[in-house]
């Protein structure tokens, strides 16, 4: 891909609470420590009191805590509807009767700090009753989300897990629409893609090959800006967001 493209600086940013959707009110944190030290060998002594665990690492503070009771939050319902990569993701989620709750404060650099909580939530999913993981607004079945996590044990970003894409119109005539929801926290503008009528799939993909390149290499765009190949560049236009709040870049507009 090419560009005419500028290096961005990180933003201070606020990891969103995560929830583990449980099927019953079992758990262990055991299992956690256990599976966190193993896999990225990482070791620590977390802080442990009845049904909650912190931890301190790299100046970072993580709070995990078992809650006995679904999810209360309407947004959950929100993100289990029209899901793409989790068609079954709204009848799945009534199965879920407690989560485990997961959160991160003195964040500090975003990519550093979404790499150690991609690592987090990873370990947190080995509860063989896990049947989802609710990201705000992304909701994802535990074996995707482990499946991208671990990419990381060979040096892989899974922006796949970070920033979600959000799609309208689906199989609407007029189009479909698509826009991001994360990458402010890497200090960049959300993308976005209105009224598409070509092929939703290589649409969908593309864009996230899109958000990795430009996290992969801290890459911001302006107004004006041509990506891809040559011969075959999309057009980036850079004005207020139609589907999502604040400044957007465009593609193909």
């Amino acid at each position: 891909m090419a560009a005419n493209i500028k290096r961005s600086k990180a933003q201070g940013f606020r990891m969103p609470v995560v929830s583990v959707l449980l099927e019953n009110a079992q758990y262990s944190f055991d299992i956690f420590t256990q599976q966190f030290s193993k896999k990225w060998h990482i070791d620590v002594e977390p802080y442990r009191d009845k049904d909650a665990l912190g931890m301190i690492i790299d100046g970072r503070v993580i709070g995990c805590a078992f809650i006995p009771r679904p999810v209360e939050d309407a947004t959950l319902q929100q993100s289990a509807l029209g899901n793409v990569l989790w068609p079954d993701a709204a009848v799945s989620i009534l199965k879920h009767k407690a989560h485990l709750r997961a959160t991160m404060t003195r964040e500090g650099d975003p990519l550093a700090a979404n790499i150690l909580f991609s690592k987090v939530l990873c370990s947190l999913l080995q509860q063989k009753n896990a049947i989802g993981v609710h990201l705000r607004p992304g909701l994802l079945e535990p074996a995707y989300y482990m499946k991208y996590a671990e990419g990381l044990l060979d040096g892989g970003l899974p922006t796949e897990l970070w920033v979600h894409i959000q799609t309208l119109g689906f199989g609407d005539e007029s189009g479909f629409s698509l826009f991001t929801s994360g990458m402010r926290k890497f200090g960049k503008k959300e993308f976005e893609v209105v009224k598409s009528g070509n092929n939703f799939i290589d649409v969908y993909y593309s864009l996230r090959d899109l958000i990795k390149y430009t996290i992969e290499n801290d890459l911001t765009f302006a107004n004006g800006d041509t990506i891809g190949p040559s011969g075959n560049k999309l057009s980036l236009s850079v004005s207020a967001g139609v589907n999502t709040p604040g400044s957007t870049v465009k593609i193909g507009q």
